[in-house]
């Protein structure tokens, strides 16, 4: 497993990018499981329910904190623009007492010679009182969730076989 995450701020968002690799995982595997409801709540740190309303679209409410920081934020997830087993775009909205975060993306899987190479980039806005802690403390918070995410990924996916 790699896992990589530059994070920079451009005008009021950040910009996200980073890759993380899935060892003897196909890419098919890795799509089921993260275009799955019931599998992404599994590893989604903080996830207190996540529930299917639409095609491609995700009712969430998370547990987040960071530092003094710290609430449940309710919001909405959309899958959009599918190309199956190789890409998709997410747009991301969500408030709560931590302030408010907005965001989209793409996330791509290209077949690797060992499994699945994940690649993802986007922006992130945010605003409240979460936005006051800075880029810093809440880069670090984002690279701990993503690799807790994306390792709890990778070790069920092992559990069940890369067929799956």
């Amino acid at each position: 497993m790699s896992f990589l995450w530059p994070f920079q701020l451009l005008g009021g968002s950040m910009r996200i990018e980073g890759q993380f690799e899935f060892d003897g995982t196909s890419p098919l595997a890795v799509w089921s499981f993260l275009t799955d409801a019931n599998r992404i709540a599994q590893c989604l740190p903080g996830c207190e329910k996540l529930e299917q309303t639409g095609e491609g679209a995700y009712d969430l409410q998370m547990r987040f904190g960071v530092g003094p920081v710290s609430g449940v934020f309710s919001g909405s997830i959309r899958l959009h623009d599918l190309q199956p087993t190789s890409e998709y775009q997410m747009s991301v909205n969500g408030s709560g007492t931590p302030g408010f975060v907005n965001g989209g993306g793409t996330v791509q899987l290209t077949a690797a010679d060992t499994g699945t190479l994940l690649h993802y980039s986007g922006e992130i806005s945010a605003g409240g009182p979460i936005a006051s802690l800075g880029q810093r403390m809440i880069g670090g918070a984002a690279r701990m969730a993503i690799d807790q995410f994306f390792k709890c990924v990778s070790t069920k996916l092992q559990g069940v076989g890369s067929e799956s």
